[in-house]
């Protein structure tokens, strides 16, 4: 009697433990999130951004002249946001004029302001638009 007891015990422990998990997983990670997110808590901040934007203009400046032109960004911004990201008119995005749109898009993607994007932010098309500029 005692076994059973303490079987349907351990039963109903790890149906509690199983439900508990379920109700309240772990954070879910996307591979964007993952890949951005070196503090590993589950969003992305501000300085996260700008380090990912920093690699990965350095990745598309293959000329390493310190700019970005329309062929380097390869899409990544339209013409549009690329005169407005412009202000000295060169045609191309420096690591300031870069770093400019990364934060307009980041805010664009925080609809909450609470200075960081999550998966769930980073799935909307505001959080994919900011995705191409870090990733």
């Amino acid at each position: 009697m005692k076994r059973r007891l303490l079987g349907a015990a351990a039963a109903l422990v790890g149906a509690a433990l199983v439900s508990v998990h379920f109700a309240h997983p772990a954070i879910a990670t996307s591979a964007s999130l993952t890949a951005l997110d070196p503090d590993t808590d589950g969003t992305v901040d501000a300085p996260e951004a700008k380090a990912a934007a920093a690699k990965l203009f350095t990745k598309l400046d293959p000329d390493k002249d310190g700019t970005l032109d329309a062929k380097e960004l390869s899409g990544r911004v339209d013409e549009a946001a690329l005169k407005a990201a412009d202000p000295d008119n060169d045609g191309t995005l420096d690591q300031n004029e870069y770093d400019a749109i990364v934060v307009e898009r980041f805010k664009a993607a925080d609809p909450d302001s609470d200075g960081t994007l999550d998966d769930k932010e980073l799935a909307t098309d505001a959080g994919k638009s900011f995705l191409l500029l870090v990733e």
